[in-house]
């Protein structure tokens, strides 16, 4: 009996063995999984924002970049930093400005894509920072570090197969930080959003 319980179990695993073998091996990279890689793109979008901080307007230039699946969810790194100088009236020294800088991951939800205009509802997670620099360089006032949150909606219009340009609106949301006479509340605020985005999108 127990031989005959054995046997009938080594037919059972060489007849599974078999038809495993019969069939494709399912992988991520080759095809057959929910991640096949005819469904992943690239993507690269410089862009600029318009906002405040500590009641000065600021432009602020970024760049992200990283996967685009089924040409619906990106996913990546970006790097965001204002590029003119930013005077807060509440400094009390002299010939200051503050540098403003943040780097982080950020993901993006499209909707109907292959519509010439469409919306696109990226958020941003990071980590940033302030500091204080003199126009010679001789003398600083040391930094700040806080978390940042940007969600944002863009209309997007699709220009050509591999470039896109869009503009929009989002929130910045500074965490709990003091620099100097600066609070967090001096550095959140609305954000006005121009931008480009080239990439290889995959449906």
């Amino acid at each position: 009996m127990r031989l005959a319980l054995c046997i009938s179990f080594l037919l059972v695993i060489v007849q599974t063995s078999r038809a495993q073998e019969a069939r494709p091996t399912k992988t991520l990279i080759n095809g057959g999984g929910s991640l096949n890689t005819k469904h992943v793109g690239l993507v690269l979008a410089p862009s600029f924002d318009i906002t405040k901080m500590a009641c000065v307007s600021t432009t602020v230039f970024g760049l992200r970049g990283g996967i685009n699946l089924k040409d619906k969810f990106s996913l990546g790194a970006f790097f965001k930093t204002a590029i003119n100088e930013i005077r807060p009236s509440s400094e009390s020294t002299s010939n200051f400005y503050m540098d403003y800088k943040v780097w982080g991951g950020f993901a993006e939800y499209t909707v109907l894509s292959k519509k010439i205009i469409h919306l696109t509802f990226p958020i941003y997670l990071g980590y940033g920072e302030v500091e204080m620099d003199n126009e010679l360089g001789d003398l600083r006032l040391g930094d700040a570090n806080f978390f940042h949150i940007e969600p944002s909606a863009l209309l997007e219009i699709n220009l050509h197969k591999n470039v896109r340009v869009n503009i929009g609106s989002g929130y910045r949301v500074i965490t709990s930080m003091t620099y100097r006479n600066l609070s967090n509340a001096d550095l959140s605020g609305l954000v006005g959003h121009m931008g480009l985005k080239f990439g290889i999108f995959k449906k």
